[in-house]
């Protein structure tokens, strides 16, 4: 298809370049979803929208969308409260920028998108940047697991603003201890490997010939992040079962683990050779 033209339509199948992309777009369509819930008014239906619309134009890769999606939301974000008097939205804006930007920019960055107009060690500079923002943000903020960890008890908080007092028992906290440092782990793995460069697989480590790759930290953080979503689900407290969990979590875990996996499977062998 021209790289002119207003959308191209991705080849869905089981590559793991696909299922990235499906992650993608699964993670605007639970948000369209969640905002969906309880409308009331002519303006509420405008972030359902704006969340589906945004997942679309990433999908169909869109000219200029991923921009769009990262400054854009948040923008409008920030007009709606301004607007409204609600000063929480611009809270809510930050939030937006800080997730969806490594959300709209990983797929394209992992895959080496040539629009992006980035040469490879700049594209893999930015994607290890983003990675871990996003790997970071989304086991400290948009998880309980540190406080699973720590105290077996939180207080959550929907999207209608109903406060839920939550927690597990010992045993849970335990793997919820153990998921976080996993976690933990992942991403100074995926640090140490992909944006530092340390070699882990040559006769100058410790390790010998044993190989710790990107993708391994990459597996570790969305392992954590699968442990504690599905403490979330299982805790004491927590409000009725709604199905769209289930792909958000899901969504959540591709686009952790299948990112480093795609963006260095390449590099590893080139990496290899070099003595």
């Amino acid at each position: 298809m021209d790289d002119n033209a207003m959308y191209k339509m991705p080849t869905i199948d089981l590559s793991a370049k696909s299922l990235l992309m499906l992650s993608q777009l699964g993670i605007f369509v639970t948000f369209t979803y969640w905002t969906s819930q309880g409308l009331e008014d002519i303006i509420d239906y405008v972030f359902p929208l704006l969340f589906a619309v945004s997942g679309l134009a990433l999908f169909l890769s869109v000219p200029n969308s991923r921009m769009g999606v990262t400054l854009g939301v948040p923008a409008f974000m920030v007009v709606i409260g301004l607007a409204t008097g609600e000063d929480e939205t611009i809270f809510w804006a930050v939030f937006m920028l800080v997730m969806f930007g490594p959300i709209a920019y990983m797929p394209a960055l992992a895959s080496g998108d040539s629009t992006l107009g980035l040469d490879d060690a700049s594209r893999m500079q930015r994607l290890g940047i983003l990675w871990i923002v996003f790997a970071l943000f989304m086991m400290l903020m948009m998880s309980s697991i540190v406080d699973m960890a720590m105290d077996g008890e939180w207080t959550d908080e929907d999207f209608d603003e109903i406060e839920y007092d939550m927690s597990i028992d010992s045993t849970q906290q335990t793997i919820a201890q153990v998921g976080l440092a996993v976690g933990v782990i992942g991403v100074l793995v995926f640090l140490m490997t992909a944006v530092v460069g340390i070699r882990t697989y040559d006769h100058r480590v410790i390790m010998g010939n044993w190989k710790m790759l990107p993708w391994h930290g990459g597996a570790m953080a969305a392992g954590a992040m699968l442990i504690g979503q599905y403490l979330w689900l299982v805790a004491d407290g927590e409000p009725a079962f709604n199905f769209i969990e289930i792909p958000f979590i899901l969504s959540l875990v591709g686009l952790t683990a299948l990112t480093p996996c795609i963006a260095y499977d390449t590099n590893s062998g080139s990496s290899d050779s070099e003595e």
